[in-house]
């Protein structure tokens, strides 16, 4: 399960392709167009919606936890966007 965990913090989408693959829990991503969408725009997004859907049997936003997970999974993911703008305009001035 660490394992698991790392993988995903490292490489979000791969980690949502095994999990596809090899287990049941992406099957809360109805219709799979939605987990493919998630997989291309917002892979941590995506990711922490599957493990908590996987451990709780439902994403509420009424449960603060839930909410709180959501919240920090989507500034991660507007955060890797925003590094990588960043990036690409300080290596094209060089």
């Amino acid at each position: 399960m660490c394992l698991v965990v790392l993988l995903g913090a490292l490489v979000p989408r791969l980690t949502l392709a095994l999990l596809w693959f090899f287990t049941t829990w992406t099957r809360v991503l109805e219709p799979w167009w939605l987990g493919f969408v998630g997989f291309l725009f917002l892979p941590y997004t995506t990711l922490a919606y599957v493990a908590i859907a996987n451990y709780s049997g439902a994403v509420s936003v009424n449960n603060i936890a839930h909410l709180v997970i959501m919240l920090i999974a989507l500034v991660v993911d507007f955060g890797a966007w925003g590094g990588s703008h960043r990036h690409y305009y300080r290596v094209r001035r060089v």
